[in-house]
């Protein structure tokens, strides 16, 4: 009760009741808009006013804010039957649409060198040996040391390693060693009959592009390693072919968990750590017509247009590329996911006579504050016009809300198969329709390069990068090799069968030699080993057994029992193993 008096007897009782005659005046204010009000009174409505903002809620200030900011008023709800907004001409530019090759280029290899090339293939040739020269010399070498047996690479050998690179992609096995195992279950003549396993292994793990000064550690410095070479295939791409009027811009992500600064991380992508590549590709083709490494802040200081936001001077810049390539083009449709798509985005390429389309995220700036919330009611699509600009809300099994300055709201009917077979029609904007259609073309050539891949694990991060440029290098080509056979009215090779051929014109005649002396007592061996004669058995050091022992397998077997007779001394068990490795050609089966 003594707690309910203080209560009762405080002064807090006049505050609330100034503050609802406050808001009561406030209230007869709007109703009588007209009245004259004195001074005095006007403040109190504004103080009022500003104590009941800071009071509302956070969404209701979200709202707010958007309110002042967007301009909402100069967006208007535009319906279906709104006229198409004016369209800007294509012009691919100088040259037409499609490919733009020689008549003498036909095979798989012609098309291949017209992007990895017999210059770029002998710089990587002088810079490899280079790099082996200065890693051997002045370093003690043991006995058994791989790089005893090192020699110069030449060009047709690299062109031969290029080939079996390739090959690997398309059969994938658990490591390296693997390709060069005798074993029955996995011997495969191809790689054995090319190179060595050492010879591969050296130019594999020698391989280079770019020699920089030791002592320099600038970070810019160092991605001289790999940018030279991404730079040098990004200027041929648009040599030889000239994108349609739909392009579409995203980005391809190379696997890799290095120790790295511009390393990315995405949750929601099945490959969620690598190196990020913004790219753009032609939708219908799915060629790539520009590549843009991400590295981190040293990229994003050199793109155009520093006043904007990065997710939007991305697509300028790699547009960009485009227009500097091919002088008079205009009129391209860009089509780009959530990531890029932006008002301002779609002012800037508009300014440039190219039209976007893309799904957008409802917070971005200067958007309706209405399309956060659409209400449908009887229709399944909420749009709002301001200029050439068109901004829709389409409900479907969830809201799908999408930016253009190319359509209109105008909806039209398409079939769709639910579970079970049933056939339903459904009414869908024809902005998502186009957005559907064209933004794959990205997907397409991550589609080729994830079909016969070859990355293996590496801590070197541009190798990775040099592969993916390989990659991206023999995709190109086929996409290149498949439209000219449709320009000539010709058959074209399927992808795999494409590799293949390309495998084998890339090594060509060449093998390497097996040394003679190697060769020799390998002859010499085999005679003595079946010679039907007298062997003596002797015990020495533990080693793998010759004839049983599988440690690829996982079934090491060991002993201490050797012939001496045998030029090689090898280790097998007293028994059937002694038996089999005198008796039997192949003596493993």
């Amino acid at each position: 009760m003594e707690h309910d008096e203080e209560i009762t007897s405080s002064e807090d009782e006049f505050n609330f009741s100034a503050i609802t005659n406050e808001i009561t005046s406030l209230h007869r204010q709007l109703a009588h808009e007209n009245e004259d009000r004195s001074d005095e009174d006007s403040d109190a409505v504004r103080g009022v006013r500003r104590r009941k903002i800071r009071l509302i809620d956070s969404e209701s200030e979200s709202q707010s804010d958007c309110t002042e900011e967007t301009e909402p008023s100069e967006w208007t709800v535009c319906t279906e039957s709104e006229e198409i907004p004016t369209r800007i001409p294509f012009v691919s530019g100088e040259r037409q649409v499609g490919p733009h090759v020689f008549a003498h280029i036909k095979e798989p290899i012609d098309f291949f060198k017209l992007f990895f090339t017999e210059e770029l293939v002998t710089d990587i040739v002088r810079e490899t040996n280079n790099n082996a020269a200065k890693k051997v010399e002045g370093k003690t070498l043991s006995s058994r040391s791989i790089w005893r047996s090192w020699y110069d690479v030449t060009v047709t050998e690299f062109w031969a390693f290029i080939g079996v690179i390739i090959n690997m992609g398309t059969m994938p096995l658990a490591n390296i060693q693997e390709y060069w195992s005798k074993n029955d279950n996995s011997y495969i003549p191809f790689y054995s009959d090319t190179f060595t396993r050492d010879r591969f292994c050296q130019i594999f793990w020698r391989l280079h592009l770019k020699t920089i000064p030791l002592q320099n550690t600038n970070p810019r410095t160092r991605l001289l390693l790999v940018s030279g070479f991404l730079e040098y295939i990004n200027e041929r791409f648009l040599n030889y072919f000239i994108p349609g009027e739909q392009i579409c811009v995203d980005e391809s992500t190379v696997k890799f968990k290095g120790r790295i600064s511009f390393i990315t991380y995405n949750p929601m992508k099945p490959t969620k750590w690598g190196i990020r590549v913004y790219t753009l590709a032609d939708s219908n083709t799915g060629f790539i017509c520009g590549i843009l490494p991400y590295y981190g802040s040293l990229i994003t200081e050199t793109l155009i247009r520093p006043d904007l936001p990065v997710s939007t001077r991305i697509p300028l810049h790699l547009y960009k590329m485009i227009l500097d390539k091919i002088p008079g083009a205009q009129g391209h449709h860009m089509f780009t996911d959530r990531y890029y798509t932006s008002y301002i985005l779609a002012e800037e390429l508009r300014k440039q006579r190219c039209h976007l389309t893309g799904t957008i995220m409802t917070n971005r700036k200067h958007l309706p504050c209405e399309i956060r919330k659409p209400k449908f009611g009887n229709r399944s699509t909420c749009a709002y016009r301001k200029g050439n600009t068109l901004v829709l809300a389409w409900k479907d099994k969830r809201i799908v809300t999408a930016l253009t300055t190319w359509n209109n709201a105008g909806i039209t009917p398409v079939r769709r198969t639910l579970r079970g077979g049933i056939e339903v029609v459904i009414k869908k904007p024809n902005v998502i329709q186009n957005y559907i259609k064209f933004m794959s073309g990205v997907d397409r050539a991550d589609q080729l390069a994830s079909t016969y891949c070859f990355l293996r694990k590496s801590v070197k991060w541009w190798r990775k990068l040099f592969f993916w440029g390989l990659e991206i290098c023999s995709i190109n080509s086929y996409i290149l090799y498949k439209s000219v056979k449709k320009q000539r009215n010709e058959r074209p090779l399927s992808h795999l069968q494409y590799l293949k051929t390309l495998v084998d014109q890339l090594r060509g005649d060449f093998r390497q030699k097996q040394p003679s002396t190697a060769s020799s007592s390998q002859s010499t061996s085999e005679v003595i080993r079946l010679n039907g004669k007298l062997h003596v058995i002797l015990m020495g050091q533990k080693k793998d057994c010759k004839v049983c022992s599988q440690r690829t397998s996982g079934q090491r077997r060991q002993t201490v029992y050797y012939c001496d007779t045998c030029p090689d001394k090898p280790r097998m068990h007293i028994g059937d193993c002694f038996v089999k490795y005198h008796k039997k050609q192949n003596y493993r089966t």
